[in-house]
């Protein structure tokens, strides 16, 4: 290998961005690194970069030296010079050139010696039919439960006992008590698990602690009207991701769509001619049809024709970064959302929940308050009953609560 290979390596991750869909400004400022890190190679008479030579690399670039190539770093500038260095080390060695894979691999939570068993567990949950967000919440609670176990020494699982598990349920006290009741539940199906495996003793699962879990322990943000018009106007429509979030928050606001729907909208969905939004809900599996609103109709046309990414996916909102494919089940815009509230000025009293679900909540609470049927709102929201609806929402009108309330006077006498 010489110079003439470097060049090479270095035009080959150039060509995988082009192929990733890349911006010519990205490209030209991956070229200026590489083309830097080409001359510290040949200066040195390297035709092969090891992690320390790429970190010897960055130190040069940035003034910083860290401890490992793949280690976190909170600056901007190392980042921008690390990446194109991972990539052209990458070209050298003749592996795969990857646009998009993390430099740092995910963490995984589980005990190497568990992870066996915490595959197996995971399997079983895919055969059973667990949705993918249910799979993905049951192995982060029974990698966290196995992690707990080889901490304290507990690796024989046959000998599992309430000890056990009431000790790691303890450890979770400082989170919220709906995170633990469903991390108490992921850990019942897991004892359950070993128990039909025959890898963990019979009924532990039926002997965990009770643990009571206030359904509406937290409330939703009612957010006002003026409120949302705020958000939406920071959000900056020049941009795609921007075109993106407001056609997704205001679908939200305006339609009260569901998140999980939201992700599975496709182009299909929508009848322009008949101004029409039909789909079959994810969280029920019945069907719901909305109206297509101007503002909202507007808002996908500006996204789709120039924001959104060329990409085969059907969905209509997609993440924009290659292969710019579909959202996974467990992504979301809610901290986008949060971010854009943060910009907008809005603050949220302690307690009270603020993501994309919120703004569903809100249209509900303002629906009721300009006198809309309670059929209409549950057929909007796309509740199988009224009584859903009565149940959760009314006790958020409270200018009409007002007017039930009884004089102390009555009551007294």
């Amino acid at each position: 290998m010489g110079e003439a290979d470097v060049r090479a390596a270095a035009g080959r991750v150039l060509a995988a961005l082009r192929e990733a869909g890349r911006s010519e400004g990205t490209i030209r400022r991956y070229q200026a690194v590489l083309d830097r890190f080409a001359v510290f190679l040949a200066g040195r008479g390297l035709s092969t970069a090891s992690d320390q030579v790429c970190v010897d690399f960055i130190a040069g670039q940035t003034g910083t030296r860290l401890g490992a190539l793949r280690e976190p770093v909170p600056g901007r500038d190392v980042k921008a010079v690390r990446r194109p260095a991972v990539l052209m080390a990458d070209a050298l060695a003749g592996r795969a050139v990857v646009i998009g894979r993390p430099v740092i691999p995910a963490k995984d939570g589980c005990p190497a010696r568990f992870r066996p068993l915490r595959d197996d567990y995971v399997a079983s949950c895919r055969a059973r039919g667990n949705a993918e967000a249910t799979v993905a919440a049951k192995d982060k609670a029974v990698s966290r439960f196995l992690g707990y176990l080889d901490e304290t020494g507990a690796g024989d699982l046959a000998a599992l006992g309430v000890r056990d598990v009431s000790g790691f349920l303890l450890r979770q006290r400082g989170l919220r008590r709906k995170t633990v009741a469903g991390m108490r539940s992921s850990l019942a199906d897991f004892l359950a698990f070993l128990a039909s495996s025959g890898r963990g003793p019979q009924g532990l699962a039926d002997r965990l602690p009770p643990h009571r879990h206030l359904r509406h322990e937290s409330e939703p943000h009612l957010w006002t009207a003026e409120e949302i018009r705020r958000l939406l106007t920071v959000i900056d429509r020049q941009s795609a991701t921007g075109k993106r979030d407001y056609a997704m928050i205001l679908m939200t606001a305006r339609l009260g769509l569901r998140i999980s729907d939201l992700r599975q909208l496709e182009l299909g969905d929508l009848d322009w001619r008949a101004k029409t939004l039909t789909i079959i809900q994810h969280k029920t599996g019945r069907p719901l049809s909305l109206p297509l609103l101007d503002d909202v109709g507007w808002a996908v046309i500006d996204y789709v024709r120039n924001g959104r990414p060329e990409t085969a996916c059907a969905k209509v909102f997609i993440k924009h970064r290659h292969p710019f494919d579909a959202f996974g089940c467990s992504s979301s815009v809610a901290s986008r959302l949060s971010r854009y509230a943060a910009r907008a000025g809005i603050e949220f009293p302690p307690g009270q929940v603020c993501g994309m679900h919120s703004l569903r909540g809100a249209l509900a609470v303002a629906m009721i308050g300009n006198g809309a049927p309670m059929p209409v709102i549950s057929a909007v929201l796309g509740h199988a009953s009224s009584d859903t609806t009565q149940a959760y929402y009314l006790r958020f009108d409270v200018e009409r609560l007002r007017c039930c309330a009884l004089d102390v006077e009555d009551v007294l006498g």
